[in-house]
Parts: C-alpha cells; structure tokens; sequence
C-alpha cells in the first residue's frame, strides 16, 4: 500500500519532468532541484510527508525566496495528525 501512495504520489512530478519543464526551463535557485527534492522527499519520508515537503519547497521557490543547497530532511520520526502542514519547512 505505501508503495502505491508513493507512487502515485510521484506522478505528477515525473508528468512535470517529461512535459512542461521543458518550457519552464532548467534554471533553479536550488540544489537539488525542486523535482529532485520531491521525489527524494517522497523516497525518504513517504507519501504524506513528502508532498507536504513538496509544497512548502516549491513555496520557499517562489519569488523572495530561498537558494543554495537544501537537502531533503529526514522527518519520519515527526507525527503531526491534526496539524499535517508542520511537515513543511516553510523558511
């Protein structure tokens, strides 16, 4: 079962690489690359988590946001039912 969520989870991030990256460009602020990091985070962390990792970094892309090297942390020991946004590393 956590092997179906993470892939279906990964989906729409394999769907980006082989599509619209192409027109978006190669140029990214970070390292790993934000697909880069999703699919790790995804890896390493599992579907939940990993999308909510997923969205706070492509929010830290955005304009006034961060660069340089941000790797995936490893939050899998973190339980947060009710507050499932705490996953993300927002700063």
């Amino acid at each position: 079962m956590t092997n179906l969520a993470k892939s279906l989870a990964k989906a729409p991030v394999y769907i980006y690489r082989y599509t619209f990256k192409a027109f978006v460009g190669q140029n990214c602020r970070h390292w790993p690359t934000c697909s880069e990091y999703a699919i790790q985070a995804i890896d390493k962390n599992g579907a939940w988590r990993g999308l909510w990792l997923m969205v706070s970094r492509l929010k830290r892309c955005g304009p006034g946001g961060t660069h340089g090297v941000d790797p995936v942390p490893d939050i899998r020991d973190q339980h947060h039912a009710l507050a499932p946004w705490r996953y993300g590393r927002w700063k």
